[in-house]
């Protein structure tokens, strides 16, 4: 299986299909380690096409002074479109506010938008434990009935980063508004950013919780669920939705415990995959499964996965050849398919962009 380490220089690979596949592993699985935002920066100022380097996934990467400044500096230059523009500003903006303020007058030299932003995000570092609190619950009831894109993401992920960390929210307190789930109330955003707090504390109180989540209509909710199942890990939590996936009938929820199992870098979650897969009939799960056990870079499962490819898989869901591309690449696992593989991605991706 993957560690961190070993996919850490695969983030310079100039396969951008490669590199790219090493920014989704540290953006899904939370493994940061030093170092990977200096990397993708590198990534991104040594090849040809900017827009081939996944920034989107890098948002929430860990930041140093170096990359702040870096990204600013980017931010100002005319080499990049505007598209890379608006990813590097997110993950500017989703940088501590003590990195923001040592970068405060170079601010000043950007767009309005995202001074304003920067301006919040540092003003919420000064809020106490009280304040911060106040302005969460009030940004919540104020977000009640609001599409999905009309959400203040960023502005309620700087306050549920800023409670977690300085300690503002207690395990029972974060428990109890769980607890209190309306599963029938879809307009209401409280227990899916309840359910980011219990990922970032680690609250094993609330997997089973959370598991249960995974069936729910609201989307955010089940997105929010799904990425605190990973940041809280751990065998427990493999084993629940390892035991729930095999009870369960509803197709969703299955996709979305391949899709937690397939982010969670332990031998348990390879293992879990394995088993399910050699008993899954349906083609969707079955391809989803086999994409989660590529994705933890599972060398073991190398042989099942090509003949998988080779027997059939569901293209319309996604396409396994990638995933089991960059996980030989990435283990070194040499087998006669990957340069057919390979070509077969190239020309897929040249008539996707016809």
């Amino acid at each position: 299986m993957f560690t961190p380490e070993q996919v850490k220089p695969f983030l310079l690979h100039p396969d951008a299909l490669v590199s790219n596949g090493a920014i989704q592993y540290f953006a899904e699985s939370y493994q940061y380690t030093d170092g990977i935002m200096e990397l993708v920066l590198d990534k991104l100022r040594r090849t040809e096409n900017p827009g081939s380097v996944y920034l989107h996934w890098a948002i929430h990467f860990p930041q140093s002074s170096q990359t702040v400044a870096e990204i600013v500096k980017l931010l100002l230059s005319d080499d990049l479109k505007d598209m890379q523009k608006d990813l590097l500003s997110q993950i500017l903006l989703s940088s501590s506010p003590r990195l923001l303020e040592q970068v405060s007058s170079e601010l000043e030299h950007l767009p309005e938008e995202i001074r304003t932003k920067a301006q919040v995000h540092m003003g919420i570092a000064s809020l106490s434990a009280e304040e911060l609190t106040a302005a969460f619950e009030q940004m919540l009831e104020a977000s009640r009935g609001l599409d999905y894109g009309d959400l203040e993401y960023d502005y309620l992920d700087y306050l549920i980063t800023q409670m977690v960390q300085t300690g503002a929210l207690a395990e029972l307190q974060v428990i109890g508004k769980l607890k209190d789930h309306n599963r029938e109330d879809l307009e209401d955003y409280t227990t899916a950013y309840y359910a980011q707090a219990a990922g970032r504390m680690k609250l094993e109180s609330a997997v089973p919780l959370l598991i249960e989540f995974l069936t729910s209509e609201n989307d955010l909710l089940v997105e929010q669920s799904l990425d605190a199942l990973v940041r809280i890990g751990g065998d427990e939590v493999i084993a629940r939705l390892t035991s729930r996936y095999e009870q369960e009938a509803d197709d969703y929820f299955k996709l979305y415990a391949a899709e937690a199992l397939g982010r969670m870098s332990a031998s348990s979650a390879e293992s879990s995959l394995l088993q399910l897969l050699q008993k899954e009939r349906n083609l969707t799960h079955a391809t989803k499964l086999a994409s989660g056990l590529c994705r933890l870079g599972s060398a073991q499962s190398v042989p099942v996965v090509a003949k998988m490819i080779e027997m059939g898989f569901d293209d319309e869901y996604l396409d396994l050849r990638e995933a089991l591309y960059i996980n030989c690449i990435m283990n070194q696992v040499e087998i006669p398919e990957l340069s057919r593989w390979r070509k077969e991605i190239e020309h897929k991706d040249a008539r996707r962009h016809v």
